[in-house]
């Protein structure tokens, strides 16, 4: 009995703790959706780095903890068995990669708390968190904390200000005030009471700056009926049967009602529309029977002197033909494309099994029937950047197709379409969305689901979408507030580096 209490007290309780923030950080995610659990998930990991021992470990075990339970779904992708192995190991190595930010993050609390500052560490993380989304290549903003409070929409209508990252950095903030308040609650020191009164400042502001956004009324708003189909083609059945995939879009459009404008999803079509006349005239003769225009994902070719340039896009078809592309510009790296081939062209030759898609290069920005509206594609979705140069080109509705049919019964859509939601509050537009098999939804500027759709499930959605006009704070300075962040984390960097 001795010896098993003896083994007990050197039980590993630190990483249990790592473990349990990492996975109550998913769980603040979709599906779930219990957002506040965000507002404490790192409180352990402050606990655990009490001792200044290991942070890189600590830190690195705890994003393992939480990309590891938030990403599970990508191995069980549907997918052809061929490249199976490559997205088992293409998973790993990304869980490993996202984890590395958590632990260069650890390390820098580790500085920031022996220099009596470690209520600047939600600075560094936002910071750090805002270098893995520069860049579609290297970059993958997935599971960025922000995003798991897409559904307080009376707290983070702020979001419109400075982004992504000053809702992460809110919400560590919160994590760090709470911490700091309970470690001193014993103490005689005032501090406890500076950490309670700023603690309650971090949700009454943002809390009473919502509530005025959320009650201002907008009387130039002008609605228009728009309906999202979702005609779930399952991925397998796309493989198999381009027929019987437009069979399926056609039958649900013809049951849909009469609206200002139709929208099907990526890769809708399985042929090129400006490649091939037949389906062009079959999607024209869709908006002819509709009478309004038709926004659908497609394949588009381009020949560049002996070569043949392929696109991931969308068209919009009326009843006269295809009056307008958008050719995706943030390709998913590995599944799309391999990484810096336009740069080193021999890479073309490695088959990972990904596609052979080149990167647009436009931000095209669409009118049709009084809308102006721009379509992005899939995960530019959760790239705020991307969608804010549509926004400043004039896109007054906000346009996102994907194929979510390979995530599976995963929580793999879920998270997508809520990182894709969020995008309304920080621009303050609408925003429709069609996935081939869902989460297909409407939601209003201020980030408000107004209808959806179940998974696998066809169909479509009928709705009136408020269209506003203006610039929010965030569409006219960009990713300030991260840049700032960011260059903090440089800062300390080199503070660091030079010993002081």
């Amino acid at each position: 009995m001795t010896k098993f209490f003896d083994r007990f007290k050197t039980f590993p309780f630190n990483y249990l703790l790592l473990l349990l923030g990492g996975v109550s950080l998913t769980l603040s995610f979709a599906p779930f959706n219990f957002s506040v659990l965000a507002w404490f998930s790192f409180i352990p990991l402050f606990l655990v780095l009490k001792d200044g021992k290991k942070p890189f470990k600590k830190g690195f075990i705890m994003g393992f903890a939480f990309f590891a339970t938030l990403l599970y779904w990508i191995p069980f992708s549907d997918v052809e068995n061929a490249v199976i192995p490559q997205v088992i190991f293409g998973s790993f190595a990304l869980v490993i990669y996202l984890s590395s930010f958590f632990g260069l993050s650890a390390i820098f609390y580790n500085k920031l708390n022996r220099l009596g500052y470690a209520y600047l560490f939600p600075i560094v993380f936002a910071g750090l968190e805002f270098a893995r989304s520069l860049s579609s290549v290297w970059g993958f903003p997935w599971g960025a904390i922000g995003f798991s409070q897409s559904n307080l929409i009376h707290l983070v209508q702020f979001a419109a200000i400075g982004g992504l990252p000053l809702v992460t950095a809110w919400v560590l903030f919160i994590n760090v005030f709470i911490y700091l308040f309970v470690i001193d609650i014993r103490s005689k020191k005032r501090k406890k009471r500076i950490y309670l009164c700023v603690l309650i400042s971090l949700l009454i502001i943002p809390l009473v700056y919502s509530e005025i956004i959320l009650k201002r009324e907008n009387s130039s708003v002008e609605y228009k009926n728009i309906v999202v189909i979702q005609p779930n083609v399952l991925p397998r059945d796309k493989r198999n049967s381009d027929v019987g995939r437009l069979k399926q879009i056609k039958k649900v459009v013809h049951m849909s009602p009469s609206a200002d404008l139709y929208v099907l999803p990526e890769t809708a079509s399985p042929f090129s529309l400006s490649g091939s006349p037949d389906a062009e005239v079959f999607f024209s003769n869709l908006a002819k029977d509709k009478n309004a225009p038709i926004i659908t994902g497609t394949l588009d070719y381009k020949r560049k002197e002996k070569k043949i340039i392929c696109y991931n896009a969308a068209a919009v078809v009326d009843s006269s033909g295809v009056k307008g592309i958008y050719r995706k510009i943030f390709l998913v790296p590995f599944v799309e494309r391999l990484p810096f081939d336009d740069v080193l062209p021999k890479l073309r030759d490695i088959n990972l099994g990904q596609g052979g898609f080149t990167p647009g290069s436009e931000f095209t920005v669409f009118e049709e029937g009084g809308i102006n509206f721009c379509v992005y594609i899939c995960f530019e979705a959760i790239f705020s950047q991307l969608v804010r140069e549509f926004v400043n080109n004039g896109a007054e509705l906000l346009v996102n197709i994907t194929e979510d049919g390979w995530f599976g019964v995963t929580s793999g859509p879920y998270q997508h379409a809520q990182m894709a939601a969020f995008q309304s509050i920080i621009f303050r537009r609408s925003l429709v969305r069609s996935a081939n098999t869902g989460v297909s939804f409407v939601c209003s500027p201020f980030g408000e689901i107004l209808k959806k759709t179940k998974t696998f499930k066809e169909g479509f959605i009928v709705c009136e979408v408020p269209l506003m006009k203006g610039k929010t704070v965030y569409a006219k300075i960009g990713n300030t507030f991260g840049w700032v962040f960011l260059s903090f984390v440089l800062l300390l960097f080199i503070y660091r580096k030079e010993g002081k």
